[in-house]
């Protein structure tokens, strides 16, 4: 298909589903097709052309306004593209639409009061995750080839395994983020979703390319793989879990080696981390803190980080410490580590605590942000109930390009990432 075709192709998809699915608060139903054209005309339409995508409205987008998923009164529309956006563009990747999320991106479930709950596209009375929501249901109901989100305690891997998409959250820093709203820039990332790991690659690949390269299934031959024995394993719904040994199974088939490691002190860490990333969020959202537009749950999260005391972010910061050097030492006995991408499906749409959920949904991705390490989301066989189930790999600092490797080898093994919602 030329890149026009793919266009309207993804535009007529937004038009038909998007109704009921929320993803999508902007649609460039004139603009996207004629950009499209002109990555058909180009000499060289260069490597992602004609790919479509969307991007979370936390990022500029020259001529539109940045909402942030707030309602007005808005700021001027954006001057130039975000970064990350720039580059997509120039790669020949064709800009639909601006995809739905959290207020602020400060929660995990993308029910946007302004823009409206977004929906899971495999059961629309289910929350799709958040804060990226918009951007993982715009991937898995097929709206567009790959999204862009942002991701500080889970915001890019909750959605992803909510929805049965992958996704990567890239080492910190390694993807620009000159152009999006921050949150808690010593956490926040920009990353890619996409239905199959490979297009992660090649979208990783333009947005960093020392950091990416798609793998085969011979990287992983004798690959230690890390299985924390506490924490991560803990609690699980009986559906993950099934999923969880399904993955097991298959990285040993594609001759990886499981192995049993020790974590200690993990328990102490998402208190830590929730206790920085909330004060730095206040810090970085102070604009916002007598707003009016907040919701209840988001102005909770904001007054959570405006209280803390020094004494607590002290305390807060000697177990990250202790973390980061648990973590290391964990990478010099293995290569990667699996765990559970979160420790249950997406739950049901209702008036849960949006700070408890949100807390509840990322106790599986919350602890790594603060190691810098990136980690890799993708799906695994079905729960019972028919419901996505999400895994999580995660490596050093740096080691992108091996978590990529390494889900590519075991997708071209399963076809867990194929399934697709019945819509």
């Amino acid at each position: 298909m030329t890149a026009v075709e793919r266009t309207r192709a993804s535009l007529e998809r937004i038009d038909a589903l998007d109704g009921a699915l929320r993803a999508c608060v902007l649609v460039r139903r004139d603009a996207a097709p004629a950009e499209a054209d002109a990555v058909d005309r180009r000499a060289d339409p260069g490597p992602l052309a004609g790919l479509t995508f969307a991007v979370k409205d936390n990022t500029d987008v020259a001529g539109a306004i940045t909402t942030d998923g707030l309602g007005p009164p808005h700021p001027a529309p954006a001057a130039a593209d975000a970064t990350a956006v720039r580059r997509l563009r120039a790669a020949g990747a064709v800009l639909v639409a601006k995809a739905n999320l959290e207020q602020l991106s400060f929660g995990a479930t993308t029910q946007n009061p302004t823009f409206g709950g977004c929906r899971n596209p495999w059961d629309r009375t289910r929350i799709p995750g958040g804060s990226s929501g918009g951007s993982a249901v715009a991937v898995a109901a097929g709206l567009v080839d790959v999204a862009l989100g942002t991701d500080t305690g889970g915001s890019l891997r909750n959605p992803a395994a909510f929805c049965g998409v992958s996704a990567l959250r890239p080492t910190h820093g390694v993807v620009p983020v000159a152009g999006v709203t921050p949150l808690s820039p010593s956490m926040d990332v920009v990353g890619p979703i996409a239905r199959r790991v490979s297009d992660l690659a090649k979208v990783m690949d333009v947005l960093a390319p020392a950091q990416a390269a798609p793998g085969t299934a011979a990287d992983a031959e004798g690959l230690a793989v890390g299985i924390p024995t506490t924490y991560f394993l803990d609690d699980l719904d009986p559906g993950v879990a099934r999923g969880f040994d399904a993955l097991l199974d298959a990285l040993r088939a594609i001759g990886a080696r499981p192995v049993p490691i020790a974590l200690p002190g993990v328990g102490a860490v998402p208190d830590a981390m929730a206790a920085l990333q909330n004060a730095e969020a206040a810090r970085s959202l102070r604009a916002y803190w007598d707003d009016t537009r907040l919701s209840d749950g988001i102005r909770e999260r904001m007054d959570l980080g405006r209280t803390r005391t020094d004494e607590q972010l002290a305390g807060a910061e000697v177990v990250a410490d202790a973390w980061r050097d648990t973590v290391a030492g964990a990478f010099a006995q293995v290569a990667v580590i699996a765990t559970p991408a979160t420790p249950f499906t997406a739950p049901p749409i209702n008036a849960d605590n949006l700070v408890a959920l949100s807390r509840r949904i990322n106790r599986c991705t919350g602890p790594w942000p603060l190691t810098r390490a990136p980690a890799l989301v993708l799906p695994l066989p079905l729960a019972p109930d028919g419901l996505p189930v999400g895994g999580q790999l995660v490596a050093a600092p740096g080691a992108d390009a091996r978590l990529l490797a390494l889900g590519a080898a075991l997708q071209a093994h399963t076809d867990w990432h194929e399934q697709t919602p019945p819509l």
